[in-house]
């Protein structure tokens, strides 16, 4: 008797079914990372079980995965009764509470003591939040157990005296109260950023998360977020299966995908433009074109907004951004200050284009130009002068990946010769 093929479900409904997972960021779908949920989990328990304080900062690139990796250990935390009745979580980011008032003030929220405080005075922040924390003592004398969860943790940095970071890790080291401190960011040496006081206060432990680098986990990956396990699936998951172990596909990802950006966040946007384009297509199998399609569109979305912004910029504009590619290259993706891009561009400006400007008040100007677009950022300070450093040697980072870059200049009307050739010249070149 001749086996019946399984039915391939509709391709809105396969959609519908991976879109929580692909789509947005409240997905509840974590996969990979085993180490790092265990090393995470058991620190947790630990403030639970055993009354233990710590701090730990989660650092990453962006898009790999941290923020994810947080609220999948938080849900997995809180699938132990002791945890769901004692344990208070507060999530605060630096992008919201841009101050330590307005973070006291969601604190008090988040823990609700908004009755507690009513109209008391505090003298102090520490005082404050001590009164707050003093206020989850039970019956008993013994406190509940606190997680902070500090997304944005660089914004934090940027508080004034850090007075927040300050009292959380004394708390943390003092071990008056069992609360867990755990920071995120994508500032790889935010701890620099720490003042004396606070930094002393840290305990020092930090859970690294990389991208992936290897291709056949990158395949992986692919797979176990296309792949439903169910038996009503089981015929979109073989036709999964059969597209995936494809040569070309394999080449495709590792050409196009793997070695441009293999960041979660990438992969999980790319995935769902070519689930999208299988629907509209009417299909319920995914073609190489589906991808093609992706890529596109990706592409499209990502550097139509900035391409447009930067085709606006004038050609000492684009000359300091092509400038702060070269430096980034030389130095690794380290901060950088006016200083060295001046320099560098002034280089440029007497061996190649002698018609650029070089007056400092011109190029100043310029560079200003660029931190109100924020196409160059202060690195960690909120805008504001770095600790009594001169604004022209104050640290700054890029905005403008070099692909984005690349199709402005490409795209830049009448540019000239020379810098379309600075910008495809060779780093080793640009810095000597």
């Amino acid at each position: 008797m001749v086996k019946r093929k399984t039915p391939l479900p509709s391709p809105r409904v396969i959609l519908a079914s991976l879109s929580p997972r692909l789509a947005g960021s409240l997905s509840s779908f974590f996969t990979g990372q085993e180490d790092s949920v265990k090393y995470l989990l058991e620190m947790l328990h630990r403030t639970v079980d055993k009354g233990e304080s710590n701090s730990l900062l989660v650092l990453g690139p962006r898009g790999v995965g941290k923020t994810a990796l947080v609220k999948h250990v938080l849900e997995q935390a809180a699938s132990k009764t002791s945890w769901r009745e004692n344990v208070v979580v507060v999530q605060l980011s630096g992008h919201i509470q841009t101050d330590d008032k307005v973070a006291l003030r969601d604190i008090t929220k988040q823990l609700n003591l908004e009755n507690v405080v009513g109209e008391k005075v505090f003298g102090s922040f520490a005082e404050h939040l001590s009164f707050l924390l003093a206020s989850l003592k039970t019956g008993d004398s013994t406190s509940k157990p606190i997680v902070f969860i500090l997304d944005q943790f660089d914004s934090f940095c940027s508080h004034k005296n850090q007075t927040l970071l300050y009292n959380l890790f004394d708390v943390a080291q003092s071990k008056a109260v069992p609360i867990t401190v755990v920071g995120i960011s994508s500032s790889i040496d935010v701890t620099e950023l720490l003042e004396k006081r606070v930094k002393s206060r840290f305990s020092h432990r930090h859970l690294y998360i990389w991208p992936i680098d290897k291709l056949d986990t990158f395949m992986k990956m692919i797979s176990s977020l296309l792949l439903l396990e169910t038996e009503e699936f089981s015929g979109w998951d073989k036709s999964v299966r059969d597209f995936l172990a494809k040569k070309n596909v394999q080449k495709f990802v590792e050409q196009k995908i793997f070695s441009v950006d293999n960041s979660i966040r990438n992969l999980k946007k790319f995935l769902y433009q070519a689930l999208v384009k299988m629907v509209q297509s009417g299909g319920s199998q995914l073609e190489l074109d589906h991808l093609q399609y992706a890529l596109e569109c990706s592409s499209n979305m990502e550097m139509n907004s900035m391409t447009d912004q930067l085709r606006d910029l004038s050609i000492t504009e684009l000359c300091l951004l092509i400038a702060i590619k070269h430096i980034e290259h030389i130095y690794d993706n380290e901060p950088f200050n006016f200083e060295m891009i001046y320099h560098e561009f002034v280089k440029f400006k007497r061996r190649k284009y002698s018609t650029l400007p070089e007056e400092r008040s011109v190029v100043t100007k310029c560079w200003e130009n660029l931190v109100e677009l924020e196409l160059v950022t202060p690195r960690g300070s909120g805008g504001r002068s770095q600790g009594g450093v001169q604004e022209q040697f104050s640290l700054h980072t890029g905005q403008v990946p070099p692909a984005v870059l690349g199709q402005a200049v490409e795209k830049y009307p009448h540019c000239p010769t020379e810098v379309v050739q600075w910008l495809s010249s060779s780093h080793h070149t640009a810095s000597h």
